[in-house]
């Protein structure tokens, strides 16, 4: 009888060994001969599940976020305002050690998201999707009586967005100085300015 073969535990094969490849020597070792090798195919092998390189990366690129989001997904269902705006960044913030590695594969990706429009729009629709949430989040808050009607949401955004994305790379370029107790305090000092606008 032959056997039966999983192709969605195949892909999810195929992209844990793109994953490895891109933590160990960056993104220039994800070749597909390099994916195949790592992932204990033969070459040929990969295009039953994957047709090109970029659909393989493509894939390794969501799963960091896809990992992300299922973790905030778990964490936030009894959250909502400034609880919840926390908590999803301490999620996508790299304060430990599957953090950091989510964000090694991120980054590595940046500069090919510019140049490739199918990671392009990955990266985007991830990013809208998280900025969405801020707002929903900045909604309650303000509805709770947590931030004040002066509060201007987009700057925030922009705020917290930007430094969510920078503590990715900071993490790589000065570990040392991006340690998680830093990057939580600098989380919460935005947090506590939001706050202290809603004092009468």
């Amino acid at each position: 009888m032959p056997k039966i073969v999983d192709h969605d535990e195949r892909r999810e094969q195929i992209v844990d060994a793109t994953w490895r490849l891109i933590h160990r020597g960056g993104f220039e070792k994800a070749t597909m001969r390099e994916i195949a090798a790592e992932a204990g195919f033969a070459h040929g092998a990969l295009q039953r599940y994957f047709p090109n390189k970029e659909s393989v990366l493509a894939a390794a690129f969501v799963r960091a976020h896809t990992r992300t989001n299922d973790r905030a997904r778990a964490e936030l269902e009894a959250e909502r305002g400034l609880s919840a705006l926390r908590t999803l960044c301490l999620e996508i913030m790299p304060i430990d050690r599957d953090r950091a590695q989510e964000s090694r594969v991120v980054v590595a990706f940046w500069d090919r998201a510019v140049q490739d429009p199918e990671l392009w729009n990955a990266h985007r629709a991830n990013a809208l999707n998280w900025r969405r949430q801020m707002q929903t989040f900045l909604d309650q808050a303000r509805a709770d009586g947590e931030i004040g009607d002066g509060v201007v949401d987009e700057v925030v955004i922009d705020q917290i967005s930007s430094m969510n994305a920078g503590l990715q790379v900071m993490c790589l370029l000065m570990p040392d100085e991006t340690t998680a107790a830093r990057q939580i305090a600098a989380l919460d000092a935005i947090l506590d300015g939001l706050r202290a606008s809603a004092a009468p």
